[in-house]
């Protein structure tokens, strides 16, 4: 297995990622309770939030693994910063439309438009974070991430509360400029970084895209890993796209509550970033992939049932707490495989078959536009089911053929 390099950072230049992390994921919270709230205001419509979201996530797989080996041959911190940057300008811009045609008149299609831009931004900036976290060096891993994905879901709960909150408060216009604002200090928070010693990839561009793929392809903790990431990823975007017309239609919520039922998610996360703090080792890496996945089924099942805000509430913060669990494990086995050079194609390719899963889901809106949303739920219930028998048979065959011991 790869150590990966030890890097000396200092405290101070550890903590600016932890506040990045915040910012970038506050203001992505936020944006997906603001639009997929302002597709429903314009049509009416759940499925139009899924085509939002759909749009957001439409170059994750296609231009996505292009963007990997860049990642690896230029400086993170500028790239994360140039993404933030372009996250924030595009809310921006979605902002002043709004308030020129006034929320209720702004056209769909500016929706779609917007959210292509942004998710350029997220392109960068997230797997170059990744390779940033895993700078500290083997020996700090475990803690930097485990901080890091608390500092993220704290970013989380406080983008979906204060996107609830702001929407009541200012309407969207207003929203949406403290969304990209949030971005902006994300972006700005990079000159506190120490400066990398990077160095740039002499091999040709196609060369470097698959060799991410080769590597993922050639690692059993990698299969396991990204699959896991493919199946947490799934329920996240179920949420995100069926969470808005679930909380108006069958609980019948307001746009305030709504964001508090959306920050439960992260709630949940917040609960498993801090369980997953004391733990260490690719055993217990394992056994939190194997028992998270199960435990994702079981409560997004549950949730499908839910009547009231707190039977919601309750489940939604258990899903939360499964899928932090998974992708918490996950990302630490990432990083403790694969190189520092490796990890914007490795990363950038596991996201390309999220975002085409996430495609998939955003569809469900759309192709099963007479089914209530409950009900879709429970359909991805069964698929996590599956998907988590299928995990933890990787994990058995990757066991035996490291000459591991199956269990521990």
């Amino acid at each position: 297995m790869y150590q990966s390099p030890r890097t000396r950072w200092q405290g101070q230049s550890v903590l600016p990622i932890y506040a990045m992390l915040f910012a970038m994921q506050c203001a992505r919270s936020m944006y997906i309770v603001l639009v997929s709230w302002f597709a429903l205001q314009i049509t009416g419509e759940i499925a139009s939030v899924g085509k939002v979201l759909i749009c957001w996530q439409l170059l994750a797989f296609t231009l996505g693994p292009f963007i990997g080996p860049l990642i690896d041959r230029f400086q993170r911190r500028r790239l994360f910063a140039i993404g933030e940057t372009i996250h924030g300008a595009g809310v921006g811009l979605l902002a002043f439309i709004a308030w020129v045609h006034s929320p209720e008149h702004t056209p769909i299609t500016v929706l779609y438009v917007t959210a292509c831009f942004v998710s350029v931004g997220s392109l960068l900036s997230y797997p170059s974070s990744q390779a940033l976290i895993q700078q500290v060096g083997s020996g700090l891993l475990m803690r930097t991430v485990s901080f890091g994905i608390l500092s993220s879901q704290v970013g989380n709960i406080v983008g979906a509360a204060l996107g609830g909150i702001c929407l009541t408060l200012s309407g969207v216009t207003g929203s949406l400029i403290v969304c990209a604002a949030s971005s902006m200090v994300a972006a700005v928070l990079t000159s506190f970084l120490s400066r990398e010693e990077h160095r740039t990839s002499r091999a040709p561009h196609m060369q470097d895209l698959v060799g991410g793929l080769l590597e993922i392809g050639g690692s059993p903790r990698l299969k396991v890993a990204g699959c896991s990431l493919l199946l947490a990823y799934a329920s996240a975007h179920a949420s995100n796209a069926l969470l808005a017309g679930f909380a108006r239609y069958d609980l019948k919520l307001s746009p305030n509550f709504y964001g508090w039922l959306a920050a439960m998610y992260s709630g949940g996360g917040l609960v498993g970033s801090v369980i997953f703090a004391g733990l260490s080792g690719v055993a217990r890496e394992r056994a939190l992939i194997g028992v998270g996945t199960v435990l994702l089924a079981v409560a997004t099942a549950a949730f499908s049932t839910s009547q009231t805000m707190a039977q919601a509430v309750l489940w939604q913060g258990l899903v939360g707490l499964s899928f932090m669990m998974v992708r918490a494990a996950s990302d630490v086995t990432i990083l403790k495989t694969v190189s520092n050079q490796m990890v914007g194609r490795v990363r950038s390719n596991i996201d390309a078959g999220i975002g085409l899963v996430a495609v998939v889901i955003y569809l469900l809106p759309t192709l099963a536009r007479d089914v209530p949303a409950r009900h879709i739920f429970l359909g991805l219930a069964g698929l996590f089911a599956c998907g988590s028998c299928a995990i933890l048979w990787l994990q058995r065959r990757g066991a035996k053929a490291e000459g591991r011991p199956v269990s521990r």
